[in-house]
């Protein structure tokens, strides 16, 4: 960092202080790296405690820096990086960096499903389906909450399988010999509440990220209409666009 403070900007001081701590964690620091006190960021910049509060909240919101009670603020973790264009389960995932995948199981049960996951997954009145929630772990820290429903009728004594180890995209492909080809997702923000915090220990009110949507039979019949809630401080999804090209724009755009 270098002390370069323009008084005169209209860039708050804070926000300027926070900037060149960004280029840092950006730059030079490694996950993990220890980032400098309030007391440091004071003598350093010559500014208020105030101000160097609000310079490290904001890389905190940002998600580029945690607290620690009693031992100070760090760079956070690397974030894992889940792709939305590959359908693979969490265990998959987990086990391909290098971690040992696990579930608490939360709830197994038959259920009749909400009208919205009765179309998802084209239901007829009366046919129900397998309601599994689990608490995905990585090392035995919490990751995500994963709400899965599954038609009984093509997976029938799911509920006798042990889901607490494994990937239930296993299950259904080797006992029940279905073969898995993609699925419609949409990811939105979303806040922790009280349960869902203490579940994945953070606070409540935290950020998350939620991924629902539809995973279909390569034959195009829907076989899980699942329900995740990662933790904002642990992934990132990112997001590949394609611009189309020789697009004739609409009449009157601009």
């Amino acid at each position: 960092m270098h002390n370069s403070l323009d008084r005169n900007s209209w860039q708050p001081l804070y926000s300027q202080i926070s900037d060149q701590i960004r280029q840092r964690i950006e730059n030079e620091l490694a996950p993990g790296d220890q980032l400098p006190s309030e007391n440091e960021l004071m003598d350093f910049f010559g500014v208020s405690r105030n101000t160097a509060r609000l310079a490290v909240d904001i890389l905190i919101k940002q998600g580029l820096a945690q607290r620690i009670k009693g031992k100070g603020t760090y760079v956070t973790p690397q974030r894992w990086q889940f792709g939305l264009s590959r359908l693979v389960s969490f265990s998959e995932e987990t086990q391909r960096r290098g971690m040992r995948p696990s579930s608490r199981l939360l709830n197994l049960k038959h259920a009749c499903p909400s009208p919205k996951i009765a179309a998802a997954l084209q239901l007829e009145d009366g046919q129900e389906v397998y309601a599994v929630e689990r608490l995905r772990l990585a090392d035995q820290k919490p990751m995500a909450i994963n709400a899965s429903y599954l038609p009984v009728k093509l997976c029938p004594g799911l509920d006798e399988e042990d889901l607490s180890t494994g990937s239930i995209y296993h299950v259904i492909e080797d006992k029940y010999h279905l073969q898995i080809g993609y699925a419609q997702q949409v990811l939105k923000p979303a806040i922790a509440t009280e349960w869902e915090a203490e579940l994945l220990q953070v606070k409540t009110g935290s950020p998350l990220l939620l991924v629902e949507g539809t995973a279909y039979l390569v034959d195009g019949r829907p076989l899980e209409y699942a329900r995740l809630l990662y933790r904002g401080d642990r992934y990132e999804f990112p997001i590949q666009a394609v611009r189309q090209p020789n697009i004739t724009p609409q009449e009157g755009a601009r």
